[in-house]
């Protein structure tokens, strides 16, 4: 796996911009898959996560309420998550390297494509973030018994994977789960191929100014909503995260000239 280099602040929180992070996912795509960058198609983000990344993968009820969809381990340590038969927190060793994921999205086939996203946006932690939790294997022991708010982990809530909305960046864990989001959308659709296959579209449309405006024609509108569907099946993600995708390239805008906002699914 090759080595991404960034800028980063003191405390090791990259600064990224959007166009930065996808020239990271090219960088990494190009070294696992170079096809990927030329041919769309839907990323392996399994077979990426375990044999490119070399990480391990593995399912659990991670709260009472699904509220965290994923983790990524940095460190081997102890992790609470929800004992469902006896209806409370346990703690379970976990190895440094291991992405977890909330069942809710193995066990609900309407969340597979979450599910995938969810994937991309551990891997995305463990290539940006893992410099942050780095450690001298010789000053530590095995599961060393840290508090769980200085946890070597980062814990993904619902809000933060596929955000929909303009969410405040303040803090440092605001920017790398903006970071994380970003670089899972680049790598599960890389924009090159991405951009080519909406500049086809646009052109079949009658749409030449490399953008369109939601509002400005009811048909148009309609052939935009569709396309994001169709985008969708090619790259195996959610119909949000093609929106998001959208979006965040600038590709679809409302008629002021704003980021467009439709409905929202999965």
């Amino acid at each position: 796996m090759i080595q991404v280099d960034f800028k980063t602040k003191k405390n090791g929180v990259p600064i990224l911009s959007k166009d930065e992070i996808d020239n990271i996912a090219e960088a990494v795509l190009r070294d696992y898959k170079p096809k990927l960058l030329d041919n769309p198609g839907a990323l392996d983000v399994e077979h990426f996560l375990e044999y490119y990344a070399a990480l391990e993968m593995d399912f659990k009820d991670l709260t009472h309420d699904r509220s965290i969809l994923g983790m990524t381990v940095f460190n081997n340590c102890y992790i609470p998550v929800y004992d469902q038969e006896n209806d409370q927190k346990k703690e379970i060793p976990v190895d440094e390297g291991t992405i977890l994921i909330d069942n809710s999205l193995l066990e609900d086939s309407r969340l597979i494509r979450r599910g995938r996203f969810t994937l991309g946006h551990e891997v995305a932690h463990w290539l940006l973030h893992r410099q942050i939790y780095a450690v001298n294997r010789n000053q530590i022991s095995l599961f060393d018994d840290l508090k769980e708010e200085k946890q070597p982990v980062i814990k993904c809530r619902t809000t933060d994977i596929e955000c929909t909305g303009k969410k405040r960046l303040v803090t440092d864990d605001d920017w790398m789960e903006w970071q994380a989001d970003n670089m899972a959308s680049a790598l599960l659709m890389p924009k090159k191929v991405f951009a080519k296959l909406v500049e086809s579209e646009f052109k079949s449309a009658g749409i030449n100014d490399g953008y369109y405006q939601i509002g400005t024609d009811f048909e148009k509108d309609l052939r935009a909503d569709v396309l994001s569907y169709k985008l969708a099946d090619i790259f195996c993600v959610s119909v949000t995260a093609v929106k998001i995708r959208l979006k965040n390239l600038s590709f679809i805008r409302d008629h002021q000239d704003r980021y467009y906002s439709f409905e929202f699914s999965f």
